[in-house]
This record gives C-alpha cells, sequence and structure tokens, in this order.
C-alpha cells in the first residue's frame, strides 16, 4: 500500500491506495467550500503518483469562478475591457452549452457563477481566459501573461452555499468602495435578478430557491442583497444568512456529488404528479411520451418541478420517455413564455 497526502487548500488529508490504483476523485470539504480534484491517477512505488486530469464532465455541476490580473493588476478598470469581456462570456454562452447564473466585473477580477451542461468548465475557462488574456496583451502593450497562472474553481454544493455566493458576488463593488448602491454598478448581473430578467442570465434558478414565486423570490433577493451581515467573517457571515432567511443545507443536483442519502430527501417522481394533482389520464400521456399539445403545459409544470426537487435531464427524460433536447425545448418556450 502506498500513502498519497494532498495538501489542498490547507486542508492535509492522507489517504491509502494500492499499487496500480488509478482514476480517483477527491472532494474536500473545507470552510464550507467543497473543493474538487478529478483525477485520472496511478500510484507507483516509491510513494510517487502519475496523475492526468479528467476529462470527463458531470452535467448540472456549478461552479464558482474566479480569475485575476497578474500580481493584482488593474486590468479591467477601463470600461471598454469590461465590456469586451462580457462580450466574450455572451458570445461562449451561445457556442458552448452551459447556463451563467451571476457574473461581476471588477477592476483587476471578475466572477462567474456557471452551471456547466455538455461543456467541461475547462474547455469554457479556457477560450475566455484565452481570447481576453490576448486581447489586453495588445490593449495595454504588455508582455507576457496579464492573467494570474489560473483561474480558482469551486463546486457550489449547497442552496445555502449559492443563495450566499450571489450575495458575496453581487455586493463586490461595494466592499470595494466603488459603489454605495448596487443599482448605481453596470459590470453585474443584479440588475437582471433585481428584475426577474433571463436574458443570457438565469436568473430562475437561484430565485427558485428563495421562493417559487417570482415576485417574493425577487423582494427577498434585494432584501438579501442590501443586508450588510457580516463580511468580513466569511463563516459568519454565511451562518447568519441562513439563519435570517431560513436556508438549508439541501444539496444542488451534481451528478457524482449526490449520494444515497441526498436522493431521499426529494420527491419521487410519482410523488411530484401527486402534487401537481394531475388526473391519471393526463399522467398515463405524459409518461408515455405523448406530443399532444393539450398536455405539454402539464408537462412543463412536471418538469420544472422535477428539476426543483434535484432531478437531472437525464432521470426525467428516462421518466417520460422522451430526450433530454426535447426538455430543453419545452423549457426554452417556458422561459420565452415567462419573459414575453
Amino acid at each position: 500500500m502506498q500513502f498519497i497526502r494532498i495538501n489542498y487548500a490547507s486542508c492535509e488529508k492522507e489517504i491509502q491506495y494500492p499499487v496500480g490504483a488509478t482514476q480517483f476523485t477527491f472532494h474536500i470539504l473545507y470552510k464550507n467550500n467543497l473543493y474538487e480534484n478529478n483525477y485520472n491517477m496511478q500510484i507507483i512505488k516509491g510513494g510517487g503518483i502519475l496523475m492526468r486530469e479528467k476529462k470527463d464532465i458531470c452535467e448540472g455541476t456549478v461552479y464558482h469562478i474566479t480569475s485575476r490580473g497578474n500580481n493584482q493588476d488593474y486590468i479591467l478598470s477601463d470600461p471598454k475591457h469590461k465590456a469586451f469581456l462580457l462580450k466574450q462570456i455572451k458570445e461562449y454562452n451561445t457556442k458552448f452549452d452551459f447556463e451563467l447564473l451571476a457574473y461581476v466585473i471588477m477592476d483587476n477580477h471578475y466572477h462567474l457563477l456557471i452551471k456547466i451542461n455538455k461543456t467541461p468548465i475547462s474547455e469554457i475557462m479556457f477560450n475566455i481566459n484565452n481570447v481576453l488574456g490576448k486581447y489586453l496583451v495588445r490593449e495595454l502593450n504588455r508582455k507576457g501573461h496579464v492573467l494570474e497562472k489560473r483561474y480558482t474553481c469551486k463546486i457550489v454544493a449547497t442552496d445555502t452555499y449559492i443563495v450566499w455566493l450571489l450575495r458575496y458576488i453581487h455586493r463586490n463593488p461595494i466592499r470595494a468602495h466603488m459603489c454605495n448602491d448596487l443599482d448605481d454598478y453596470r459590470w453585474s448581473s443584479h440588475y437582471f435578478y433585481k428584475r426577474g430578467y433571463n436574458s443570457f442570465i438565469n436568473t430562475d434558478y437561484i430565485l427558485n430557491i428563495l421562493s417559487p414565486k417570482k415576485a417574493a423570490a425577487q423582494m427577498l433577493y434585494l432584501e438579501l442583497v442590501n443586508w450588510t451581515g457580516t463580511e468580513t467573517d466569511k463563516i459568519s457571515d454565511m451562518n447568519e444568512l441562513k439563519c435570517k432567511y431560513h436556508l438549508t443545507d439541501t444539496p444542488l443536483s451534481i451528478g457524482q456529488l449526490e449520494t444515497p442519502n441526498m436522493q431521499k430527501q426529494r420527491k419521487s417522481l410519482d410523488d411530484i404528479f401527486e402534487f401537481l394533482n394531475l388526473k391519471p389520464e393526463i399522467k398515463i400521456l405524459i409518461t408515455s411520451g405523448s406530443k399532444k399539445h393539450s398536455i405539454t403545459g402539464y408537462k412543463i409544470k412536471f418538469i420544472v418541478e422535477a428539476l426543483n426537487n434535484k432531478y437531472t435531464f437525464n432521470e426525467i427524460a428516462s421518466f417520460l420517455n422522451i430526450s433530454k433536447s426535447s426538455i430543453s425545448m419545452l423549457l426554452s418556450r417556458h422561459k420565452k413564455e415567462n419573459t414575453s
């Protein structure tokens, strides 16, 4: 047996594996943040480790991304540089399969909250930072790297954490004394949440955690982003927010991080039909894969409620006998109807 000692974000953990063992995923919980190292590894004699980052992805995982200027340089202080970055994020959002949940662009760094679907986070961030880096080298007449070596990437695992992160991201300009009112800062997704708009930002994902009623969720959002809390201490701040807004540690649907215990906390798909109070004949049509227009509204209600209960597209598609692309089309129609 060989021992691997992992030192990650000041969290040291010793794990024992046999020589020749391969393919490990480490999830380390440290100070309420869940960090992931996902590697193809081979343990070799003498304690050495051969490793290569895995390319497989987990649909539905939410990541908090932070990318900074090299040496904390103010590479984004010019509004046109912020506008360029935002334009790239929008363009890659149409090219790649991911959902942008929130963002803020500061003078020397930026934050993104991203839910991945088909495209790995590494591919998304490589393309965004690659084109941004080349642009800034030309604009600033710089040599070498303008961005820090690598963006930081944290998995967002619970409802409490994602709500706290949304507030943390949007309040960045206030903490940096760049404004006194979030409405005065144009380089964040605060405006979309305040108005409840789904443009290139998916606001519904987090607003639904605050309340199933959109108007109530928007009011709660405005209350929590204007609440100062204890921002000098992130852990105390998160715990205070959790108590104040009665949030829970309900896990987000993030694929490999789901456990049997997590799945027990959600309604069964049959229970969701009961919850929606649908007639038996409607249930039969929906689960048979019927394409009748008369049941489309019921089907959308079921899909939305199933997603709120942390079911994946694969699970819902299998239960309804339809394809994942059909679910996407139905949800797109639902979004258009809500925003029109």
